[in-house]
């Protein structure tokens, strides 16, 4: 087999992974409402009238925010597939783990309850998962989002949730009122720091696991006909398991200040590539 065709059937195994959605696969139906299951213990029906019956429970104190919640609730296939408004109290021993970028600061803490990810197959249904570690990624400056930012919220949510990618759990707001996503916490960091704690010394199996997963993510962005704008190891999130290694892509279109409108004249993430005469 070819190295073309290799990356080939591997993306199309990391599209259909273990326990995903597949058309082809039943799930049952649906005790309540008795229509056909979209996925493992997920009735597309009930589940999302249970969202729409929570929507006056909770907010984010920006409609904005919540109409884009609300639509990840509304158009999700499966139970891993939106995001949930956090309230900042369900978070312990939140930490600045001196992280920082130009528009954002990156902190480790505790979910108490953590997400509904662990299914109970005899009720057939989800619970939390909890505690769990989380990174919470602060928007700086959030507390007046632009609506330039929240339109590219609303284009790159499907990434944002996308099992290739680094999960995203939801939102919180801190008590300076700026935004945070709530994200899976991976112990190995990003991509530079886990080559430095290796010193280099990588085994083949290693570097193709990692090539796999960055080449899989990039592939799920560009089916959407999207770019992820600011590609780099910073943003490549890795999890050294037993037997493999994980990496996931993450911060897809999330660059660039959320407070104001972006002038087509800067730019921001990773800049094209400059002919160095022309610096003087």
């Amino acid at each position: 087999m070819g190295f073309v065709e290799w990356s080939q059937r591997n993306v199309m195994l990391a599209k259909c992974p273990s326990g995903s959605q597949d058309e082809s696969q039943s799930y049952g139906n649906c005790s309540e409402c008795k229509q056909k299951r979209t996925a493992v213990a997920w009735c597309k029906n009930c589940d999302i009238a249970f969202f729409k019956e929570n929507f006056c429970r909770w907010t984010s104190g920006n409609s904005k925010i919540d109409e884009f919640i609300r639509h990840t609730q509304l158009n999700a296939s499966e139970n891993m597939d939106y995001l949930e408004c956090i309230e900042f109290d369900q978070f312990d021993l939140v930490e600045n783990i001196n992280k920082q970028g130009a528009f954002i600061s990156i902190y480790s803490a505790i979910w108490m309850e953590g997400p509904r990810w662990s299914v109970d197959e005899e009720a057939e249904v989800w619970n939390r998962k909890g505690p769990i570690k989380v990174a919470l990624k602060r928007l700086d400056n959030s507390q007046n989002m632009s609506q330039e930012f929240i339109n590219q919220l609303f284009r790159y949510y499907k990434c944002l949730q996308n099992g290739a990618l680094a999960d995203c759990f939801g939102i919180t707001k801190d008590p300076t009122s700026c935004y945070m996503f709530v994200l899976r916490y991976y112990k190995n960091e990003n991509l530079y720091s886990y080559l430095d704690e290796s010193i280099g010394v990588l085994c083949w199996r290693d570097i193709i696991d990692m090539l796999r997963s960055i080449s899989t993510g990039l592939n799920v962005i560009h089916e959407h006909n999207l770019v992820h704008g600011h590609l780099h190891g910073g943003n490549v999130l890795v999890e050294s398991k037993a037997n493999s290694i994980d990496a996931k892509i993450s911060d897809t279109g999330l660059h660039g200040p959320v407070n104001k409108q972006i002038s087509s004249k800067h730019i921001y993430g990773v800049i094209p590539f400059v002919a160095p005469e022309v610096f003087d």
